[in-house]
């Protein structure tokens, strides 16, 4: 990749992108410092006995080493540090990587239809999937558009998504410990007007 950015996914607007790939690598592993993969059971064991590390591993949740996706359609910011056009730019192709991903939940958006007098006439609640699920949902997602993309909290490494599949929504909520995003050329201007 010609353009290659760290932790910035602020800078990226992900909104109405397309997904080409969504997946999971190593599931059930965790990147450590020194870049080798190591099984959850371990850390979760090296916590038990006390051993210092982040907040983060105490998140419930699945665990992989990476949660990759590509896109198109996504819009660099002009305040990126790869952009150095300074006005929002379409990208390329972009790989998003995001490292030691704990995915907290995926949803089913739940909804509300009402009739013409504004009667409520069925309510169906967020349906939490179980994580034997996510890959195959994760497959549901390709050639479909980010409806929302961005972080909840601006002071933590969390990251929520909110993919439409037909005429469902579907909500993943995550953290991670950095986020790489790369593509090789810009395009167009992005007019956000």
């Amino acid at each position: 990749m010609k353009f290659k950015s760290t932790n910035e996914i602020e800078t990226i607007q992900l909104r109405d992108a397309q997904i080409k790939e969504m997946k999971l690598v190593g599931v059930g592993e965790v990147e450590t410092d020194g870049e080798a993969a190591e099984s959850v059971e371990k850390v979760k064991a090296d916590d038990a006995a006390g051993s210092v590390r982040d907040a983060e591993t105490s998140l419930k949740g699945l665990r992989a080493r990476w949660l990759e996706f590509y896109v198109e359609g996504a819009v660099v910011k002009d305040n990126n540090s790869q952009n150095e056009y300074y006005t929002d730019k379409y990208a390329d192709q972009m790989e998003i990587r995001f490292k030691n991903p704990v995915i907290e939940a995926v949803l089913l958006e739940g909804h509300k239809y009402y009739d013409a007098n504004d009667n409520l006439v069925e309510e169906v609640p967020d349906q939490k999937l179980a994580e034997d699920e996510y890959e195959k949902i994760f497959g549901k997602f390709k050639e479909n558009y980010i409806f929302y993309g961005g972080k909840p909290e601006a002071d933590k490494k969390c990251y929520q998504m909110i993919i439409d599949v037909d005429e469902d929504s579907y909500i993943v909520s995550f953290y991670y410990d950095k986020v790489i995003a790369g593509w090789n050329h810009f395009l167009n201007k992005a007019n956000m007007g």
